[in-house]
């Protein structure tokens, strides 16, 4: 006669197949990116240089780029420089729902 399966109901089917990320879960997912700050200098004048944040936007689900304006000084020496192959990867590889 077969397997007798039990019947899911729809409402619930959703929620166990998929379940939501939070904001914790995305960033123990990234390695600790989300958060992270980076500084980029000015292409025309290398007086100026602005920062670069790594953010989580929950309502589109993708990670995206927070830039400053310019501003003339040196960046701190505790800061990063962005990689550019970095933000190439969060422009452009994340997928559109």
């Amino acid at each position: 006669m077969g397997c007798i399966r039990e019947s899911v109901p729809k409402s619930n089917h959703k929620k166990m197949n998929a379940p939501e990320r939070t904001c914790q879960d995305m960033t123990r997912w990234s390695s600790g990116l989300i958060g992270k700050i980076f500084y980029e200098k000015a292409n025309d004048d290398s007086r100026y240089f602005r920062t670069i944040r790594v953010g989580w936007n929950g309502f589109a689900n993708k990670i995206n780029l927070q830039y400053s304006n310019f501003v003339m000084g040196e960046p701190p020496e505790d800061m990063q420089p962005i990689n550019p192959r970095l933000r190439s990867a969060i422009n452009t590889m994340q997928f559109n729902d």
